[in-house]
């Protein structure tokens, strides 16, 4: 009796994409015109949510409020210096800082990774013999006491 095989391929079936509908399928992106008059740029605000009105104009400096040209507009973190010292904002960011510090010596020193770690205390690995005798100088010193 003959065995024969009939070579079956197998076809994986994913699921088939969706096509999208709705409001996804209209959205396309806008382009908005650049205002390039330069007098308009110089004396109005160019910023005008009705369609008919007239452009806003820009006022002197002295009719704004005062706290307006003191508003941080950088985007970096402030100085420490600028912070007030008895805020959260400013312990955080010492913390913060802090653990930075720590995170680039671990990096420099190797003692973070687990290969390099060392059972020893920090000052044995960074002061070695130095440490060490002066352990044995502080414990003389209490025998003799």
């Amino acid at each position: 009796m003959s065995s024969r095989c009939v070579p079956t391929f197998i076809r994986r079936g994913f699921a088939e994409r969706r096509a999208v509908k709705g409001v996804a399928a209209v959205a396309k992106t806008r382009e908005i015109d650049v205002e390039k008059d330069a007098y308009k740029l110089v004396n109005f605000c160019c910023i005008n949510y009705r369609i008919d009105d007239q452009p806003i104009p820009l006022k002197p400096d002295s009719e704004y409020p005062d706290w307006l040209w003191s508003i941080r507009v950088s985007r970096r973190p402030p100085k420490l210096v600028e912070i007030d010292p008895d805020s959260y904002y400013y312990w955080r960011r010492i913390r913060r800082l802090h653990n930075r510090h720590l995170n680039n010596l671990a990096a420099a020193d190797g003692w973070h990774r687990r290969e390099h770690r060392d059972p020893r205390s920090h000052s044995d690995r960074s002061y070695g013999d130095l440490a060490y005798a002066l352990k044995k100088w502080l414990q003389q010193q209490a025998n003799r006491l």
